[in-house]
C-alpha cells in the first residue's frame, strides 16, 4: 500500500525536515502523494500508491496511525480505520486478530504502537538515536539518522511505554497426528483458494508470476477461476525450463502470458539496481532477486497494480531437498525456522522488486491460516513416500492434480535463477573481474562475517556503496548452504 516513517521523541518538531527526507527516499513504495501527521511526541507520515487511496480516517481525535498493508477480512476499508477503531476497542492486544500483510505505527501524542505481521510480509525497520526512535519501511530511509539500524522483528508489536512483545509465536505450532490424508487434502485445497480469493481485488490490475512450477501455477489457476482475463508473466533465459514449462501452464489455464528473455548483459547492467532496492547482498538472494526484478518491470510496463506469487509453499509444505535426510521432528523444527527467516529472504525478495515498481505482493500460501494449518501437518504428507521415491510437498501436488498438467503437478523444485537458467551468469562474471588474491584478501567484513564466494564479493562491494555502515550486515539474511564454490 505505502512506504511508512515514523519519529517518537520528546522534541519531535526537530525532526519535521527528517521525517519528509525519509518519506521521499521511500517514494517508489507509492506514486501517489505524501500524508504527514504531527501529535506532540511524535510524527508520522507515509507515502500513497495513488491519491485515490487517500483514507478518511487516518487520524480519529487524537490518535493518528500509518500503515502500509492490507487488512484481509476488511479489504473494502482502508487499514488505517480498521487498526485505529479495533486498537479503541481492544488495546494493543488487537494485533492478535489481524488478518493479512501489515506494518504500522500508532500514536495519540504521547504514547506510541508500532506493529509488524507474523511472518515480515510487510517490512519494517529501527533506529534508536539518544533518546528518540524512529521508523521505517527501509533501511535506505534510515541511514544517515544513526548507524545502528534495526529489523522490526515479526510478529511483535513496540510500546513507547512497555518496549518490544512478542504476539504471535509460529514455533508454539504442534503437528497433529489425527489429521486424516483425505482431510489434509481437502483442506489445504480449500485454505489456498480461499487465501487467493480474499487478496482479489476487481478495481485493480492483477498479474501472477509463472514459473511453470507447482506453486506458482496453483496460485496461476485459483486465479483463473475468478478472472475473465488473467495475465501470467515469466522470464528466463533462451531456452529455459521455466519459460517452457510457464508456456504450458499459460496455454493450459487460458491466461493471457507475457515473457522475456534476457541475457548475461541484461543482468549485469541491472546488478546496482537490484541491489539498491534489496539492501541485500546474499547471493542466492540477489540470484533471485534479478529474475524478480525483470519480471517486476515487465508487469509494470503492462499495467499491472498488483500480482499474485507463490513465495512461501516451499517452507511449510518442506519443498526443498535437504528436508528429505533429516528426522520427522527436526524437518518440522526446520520448518518453522524457514517461516520465521522469510522476512530476510523470499518474502524481502518479492517485497523489494515489486514495490521498486510501486506494484504491490498477493501472497497467499502466506496466508496465517495456511501456514498454521500446514506446519500442524504430519511431515509424511509434505514428504511422501511415492514407489520408493520421496516427494517434496506431496499434499499440495495432490490437493490441485486435477487442475494442472500431470507434468506440472510432479515438477521437481529448482530455485527461481536455476530455472530460469541464469544462475551460473553471475557467477562467471564475478571470476573473471575478481582474482583469487582480491577474494582471499577482502572476503572477511567484519569479524563475524565472512563472505562465501567471489560472486558474494561483488555483490557486497555495490551493497557498501549504498550501505557503507557495517552496523547494517545484522539486518542481512543469510541463506545458509553446506556447498558453496568459494571461487
Amino acid at each position: 500500500m505505502s512506504g511508512i516513517a515514523a519519529v517518537y521523541s520528546e522534541d519531535s518538531d526537530k525532526f519535521l525536515q527528517t521525517t519528509k527526507i525519509m518519506l521521499k527516499k521511500l517514494r517508489h513504495r507509492g506514486n501517489g502523494k505524501q500524508s504527514l501527521y504531527k501529535l506532540n511526541k511524535a510524527i508520522l507520515g507515509k507515502n500513497l500508491v495513488k491519491e485515490a487511496a487517500m483514507p478518511k480516517f487516518e487520524k480519529e481525535g487524537s490518535t493518528a496511525v500509518i500503515a502500509d498493508g492490507n487488512i484481509l477480512d476488511e479489504q473494502d476499508i482502508p487499514p488505517e480505520e480498521t487498526i485505529i477503531k479495533n486498537y479503541k476497542e481492544e488495546g494493543e492486544e488487537f494485533v492478535n486478530n489481524l488478518d493479512g500483510p501489515f506494518a504500522f505505527v500508532l500514536s495519540d501524542g504521547e504514547k506510541l504502537m508500532a506493529a509488524r505481521d507474523p511472518v515480515g510480509l510487510k517490512p519494517l525497520y529501527y533506529t534508536q538515536k539518544d533518546k528518540s526512535i524512529m521508523f521505517a519501511s527501509e533501511i535506505k530511509a534510515l541511514l544517515g539518522n544513526s548507524k545502528k539500524i534495526n529489523v522490526f522483528p515479526p510478529g511483535y508489536y513496540f510500546r513507547s511505554d512497555k518496549g518490544f512483545v512478542q504476539y504471535n509465536d509460529i514455533t508454539k505450532i504442534d503437528v497433529n497426528k489425527k489429521i486424516t490424508t483425505t482431510e489434509a487434502i481437502k483442506n489445504v485445497r480449500k485454505k489456498i483458494i480461499e487465501a487467493v480469493e480474499k487478496r482479489y481485488k476487481t478495481n485493480q490490475n492483477i498479474g501472477v508470476f509463472l514459473s511453470g512450477g507447482v506453486d506458482s501455477s496453483v496460485i496461476a489457476v485459483c486465479c483463473k477461476e475468478l478472472s475473465v482475463s488473467l495475465d501470467t508473466f515469466s522470464v528466463g533465459v533462451e531456452g529455459s525450463s521455466d519459460l517452457q514449462k510457464a508456456r504450458k501452464v499459460a496455454d493450459y489455464i487460458g491466461s493471457r502470458h507475457h515473457e522475456y528473455i534476457f541475457d548475461k548483459q541484461d543482468m549485469i547492467r541491472i546488478l546496482p539496481e537490484v541491489i539498491y532496492h534489496l539492501e541485500s547482498f546474499d547471493m542466492f538472494l540477489v540470484r533471485s532477486a534479478v529474475v524478480n526484478y525483470l519480471l517486476s518491470k515487465m508487469a509494470s510496463y503492462e499495467g499491472m497494480e498488483a500480482i499474485y506469487c507463490g513465495e512461501g509453499a516451499d517452507e511449510i509444505f518442506a519443498g526443498y531437498e535437504y528436508l528429505k535426510n533429516l528426522e520427522p521432528d527436526e524437518v518440522n523444527n526446520e520448518l518453522k525456522r524457514l517461516t520465521r527467516f522469510s522476512h530476510k529472504n523470499c518474502f524481502q525478495r518479492v517485497d523489494r522488486m515489486l514495490k521498486a515498481f510501486s506494484m504491490e505482493p498477493r501472497l497467499p500460501f502466506a496466508d496465517n491460516s495456511i501456514i498454521e494449518y500446514a506446519l500442524k501437518l504430519p511431515v509424511d504428507f509434505k514428504l511422501h513416500n511415492e514407489q520408493g521415491d520421496i516427494v517434496e510437498k506431496w499434499v499440495l501436488r495432490v490437493a490441485f492434480i486435477e487442475d494442472l498438467p500431470e507434468e506440472i503437478i510432479w515438477r521437481k523444485k529448482q530455485k527461481f535463477f536455476e530455472g530460469a537458467g541464469s544462475s551460473h551468469y553471475l557467477a562467471e562474471y564475478a571470476e573473471e573481474n575478481i582474482s583469487d588474491e582480491q577474494f582471499y584478501k577482502e572476503r572477511k567484513i567484519d569479524k563475524n562475517f565472512t563472505l562465501r564466494s567471489k560472486e558474494e564479493l561483488m555483490y557486497y562491494k555495490i551493497f557498501h556503496e549504498f550501505f557503507p555502515y557495517k552496523s547494517v550486515l545484522e539486518t542481512i539474511g543469510r541463506t545458509p548452504t553446506k556447498n558453496i564454490n568459494h571461487k
